[in-house]
């Protein structure tokens, strides 16, 4: 029954299969090779058997900026329909990559960017975002106090030059977080290890490391464990799923929390076809991202194995139907490209479905009580009076911390985080800073207490920082509301 389906829709389907289309020829110039990259590739390879007018040639430089510069012009030079880049450093690439462009080959970058407006469309992570995203959550997780050291990835290329500057501004936030050093790394298990040994050497009281990518972040745990380090918190980014990735180092324990850096590459082949067909496209595609910890890493395992066994599917047909095809006649062969097409379409529509599912589970408790707190307590979640009634229970406790409220709550610091930053726009720590500053102005206002009472009272470390983050909030010192008698 499924054979004759089939058929008939080919059938259907065969006037507007005919044409022949046209075969374009798609230069994919990668930066260097390793398990992020490989997975791209694939998948790339994967999104190219929607169309049988795609081919695409793969180079890859090695981490080398004149390799990669030699290897586009190849591809200049046989006159590529599209290129595809990921450009190894910014400065070093802009001017092949600007000369391809003159020439009228539409450029794609992805990942990472030139210090040119020149190329067709970009996909990627917002690395500053990526940053961002890991210096708050860490902040949150070190309490706002501790010391912190960054290993970055390759010097020149955009995503360090991004991550670094996010990660920098949301650690700036908080005071009390000392950075140790930003070593520098290449993306390599190896530099991460000749990063954290350079660390080590001049200072061992370490309380986390992030990583711009896993392999870093794993590179120096592996140094630190040999020295005897064993306390200290690890956090990178990819969140790969494949053997030894960043997701099972989540579920195993060698890392706090890792941040999906997707990689998308049948997305990226939708592009390139889209530019190449004259269609109307988004020059700049943003991909969508999220924090993974020891919540989510099970379900991100899984849900890779069943794109894994359906990738695998399709290579099988695929290599099977271009034996078949070696042995029919033309017209045959337009009703299996035909049907072929269903098939994927309609496979492609399972995995996203799946896909979004999954996505339903993992976000499930961020989500399943999100509401907009309007600051009144009859339209504001009961999980926000919970959290804000644990708060003001605890304020004067200078050890009352955002891991003893997730104690509290019966979370991870990570699904705090999250569920706090969704409900109210703001992190655990901001709030519980807020509260006390709060509470420390209601004491100034109704009490004749000194200010250092006060500052110990709502759990402040020193009166000091009591009247820094009293200013920050209200623009002026706790002296001077009591003298204007406000």
């Amino acid at each position: 029954m499924k054979k004759v389906l089939l058929l008939f829709i080919a059938a259907i389907l065969f006037v507007g299969c005919s044409d022949q289309p046209k075969q374009w020829r798609i230069g994919v110039s990668q930066c260097s090779e390793d398990i992020w990259r490989d997975k791209l590739n694939s998948e790339l390879i994967v999104g190219s058997y929607m169309s049988d007018s795609v081919s695409l040639e793969f180079l890859s430089a090695e981490d080398s900026d004149q390799l990669q510069i030699e290897q586009i012009r190849y591809f200049i030079h046989e006159r590529v329909d599209l290129l595809i880049v990921a450009p190894n450093s910014a400065e070093k690439l802009t001017a092949v990559i600007d000369s391809a462009y003159d020439l009228g080959i539409p450029v794609i970058l992805f990942d990472r960017k030139t210090n040119s407006d020149k190329y067709t469309a970009f996909m990627g992570a917002d690395n500053y975002l990526v940053g961002k995203t890991m210096g708050e959550l860490i902040g949150e997780e070190m309490s706002g106090e501790g010391t912190l050291v960054e290993i970055t990835g390759l010097k020149g290329s955009s995503s360090a030059i991004e991550r670094h500057r996010g990660f920098i501004e949301a650690i700036a936030a908080y005071p009390n977080i000392r950075l140790i050093s930003s070593e520098l790394g290449d993306w390599t298990q190896k530099s991460g290890e000749e990063a954290m040994k350079t660390v080590i050497a001049k200072e061992t009281d370490i309380d986390c490391v992030f990583g711009h990518n896993d392999r870093l972040a794993l590179g120096a745990r592996k140094v630190a464990l040999e020295h005897g380090i064993n306390n200290i918190r690890y956090y990178g980014v990819d969140a790969l799923s494949t053997p030894g990735g960043g997701v099972e180092a989540v579920k195993n324990g060698a890392l706090v929390a890792t941040y999906i850096y997707p990689t998308q590459g049948m997305d990226l082949i939708r592009l390139a076809l889209k530019i190449l067909r004259g269609e109307k496209f988004e020059r700049v595609n943003l991909l969508q991202s999220a924090i993974i910890d020891d919540t989510d890493a099970d379900i991100m395992l899984l849900q890779d194995k069943e794109l894994q066994r359906r990738s695998e599917d399709l290579e099988v047909i695929h290599a099977k139907l271009g034996l078949y095809f070696s042995q029919i006649n033309v017209q045959q062969k337009i009703i299996i490209v035909c049907v072929v097409v269903i098939f994927i379409i309609i496979l492609l529509i399972v995995l996203v479905y799946r896909f979004y599912i999954m996505k339903l589970i993992v976000n499930d408790e961020i989500t399943k009580d999100v509401v907009v707190p309007t600051g009144t307590p009859e339209n504001e979640s009961p999980f926000l009076e919970r959290f804000r009634s644990i708060l003001q229970q605890n304020l004067h406790d200078a050890d009352f911390n955002v891991e003893r409220i997730g104690e509290e709550m019966g979370m991870s610091r990570v699904q705090l985080y999250r569920k706090i930053k969704a409900l109210t726009g703001t992190t655990p720590v901001e709030l519980l800073r807020k509260s006390r500053v709060a509470r420390g102005r209601q004491l100034l206002e109704t009490t004749d207490r000194s200010i250092s009472e006060i500052a110990y009272d709502t759990g402040f470390s020193a009166p000091s920082y009591f009247a820094k983050c009293f200013k920050d909030e209200y623009g002026i010192s706790p002296g001077e509301l009591r003298g204007s008698g406000k």
